[in-house]
């Protein structure tokens, strides 16, 4: 059996990435090096249970755009596991999936913003996930780590280890990480409205996705 400590430590990213902007790059950079982690997996949803399919860009686009934001950032990879899987894009299965491909390789440390996890008794199977991940919270502005709480004590018998700075529970193996960073204020909405309206893309895209969406004619009004 592999010892926890000798595993690969990969972050896994997702979302609709529509488009991947500066703000993901920002975040993944962070909680890289909050944690130590060798890499971090991009991954974009095919079809997310929570959005509505006829308002995302085309799954391949998506791909494609974190492919060219991803090309010189060694740390970073992308997959496209969920596009390559039937039915709707549930965290827990692409977790058991990336599990199944690894051999039991990799220790997994699931990235998720705080107001995600708020709302994380409404997903598939939600108290699977710290059996398959650490999960890594990131703060939001709008929201305080005590709001966490509860949540937390949804998922098993947690309690904070001061040691290791997260919550540790006897009955899961996933580790809880409350990480805060300086907020970055772009999002992807933000993005497709500033391209609908012609406005300026410096500061909130990488040249290369830029210049996709333009050559694709992405997001137009």
């Amino acid at each position: 059996m592999t010892e926890a400590g000798s595993l690969n430590k990969i972050g896994v990213l997702g979302g609709t990435f529509d488009p991947v902007h500066l703000g993901h790059l920002a975040l993944a950079r962070f909680v890289r090096r909050s944690l130590g982690l060798n890499r971090v997996l991009f991954i974009p949803a095919a079809r997310p249970p929570h959005k509505a399919q006829a308002d995302l860009s085309p799954f391949p686009a998506r791909y494609e755009m974190l492919q060219l934001a991803l090309r010189r950032e060694p740390g970073f990879a992308v997959s496209d596991l969920e596009g390559a899987r039937r039915g709707p894009s549930y965290s827990v299965d692409t977790l058991a999936e990336l599990h199944r491909l690894s051999g039991g390789g990799e220790r997994y440390f699931f990235i998720i913003g705080l107001d995600a996890f708020l709302e994380l008794q409404t997903w598939k199977n939600y108290r699977e996930l710290p059996r398959l991940a650490d999960l890594a919270v990131i703060n939001r502005a709008e929201y305080s780590a005590g709001q966490a709480l509860e949540t937390i004590g949804r998922l098993g018998n947690y309690r904070y280890d001061r040691d290791c700075s997260c919550w540790c529970a006897a009955d899961q193996p996933g580790r809880i990480y409350l990480l805060s960073m300086d907020p970055v204020e772009i999002s992807s909405t933000m993005v497709r409205q500033a391209v609908a309206a012609g406005q300026p893309l410096e500061g909130l895209l990488l040249p290369e996705v830029a210049q996709y969406i333009r050559e694709h004619r992405l997001y137009q009004s």
